[in-house]
């Protein structure tokens, strides 16, 4: 049952414009840990376009342009956090 309720809040996830990057990452982080432990895992592909999907809009030209890069399906989740860190102060 917890494994649904998950999955659903997996693909419900948003990251508000209020919450910020590093905010929506641990949220996501805490998301991802829970599904793991509760036997639903996601693969890095999926968890990366996800979080790219759930940005607030003003990182949507960005996200755009990173899913679209061959490298995203096998960045590490802190990896793709960490090169979105970058252009962090750009966006705000």
């Amino acid at each position: 049952m917890q494994k649904a309720v998950f999955k659903q809040q997996f693909e419900a996830f948003k990251i508000s414009s209020s919450e910020g990057l590093e905010k929506g990452y641990d949220r996501f982080q805490q998301l991802l840990f829970q599904l793991e432990a509760h036997g639903a895992e996601v693969s890095t592909e999926d968890a990366n376009h996800k979080f790219l999907r759930s940005l607030p809009p003003a990182w949507s030209n960005l996200a755009m342009t990173m899913r679209t890069k061959p490298e995203v399906d096998t960045l590490s989740i802190d990896d793709l956090y960490n090169n979105l860190r970058v252009f962090e102060q750009e966006i705000q």
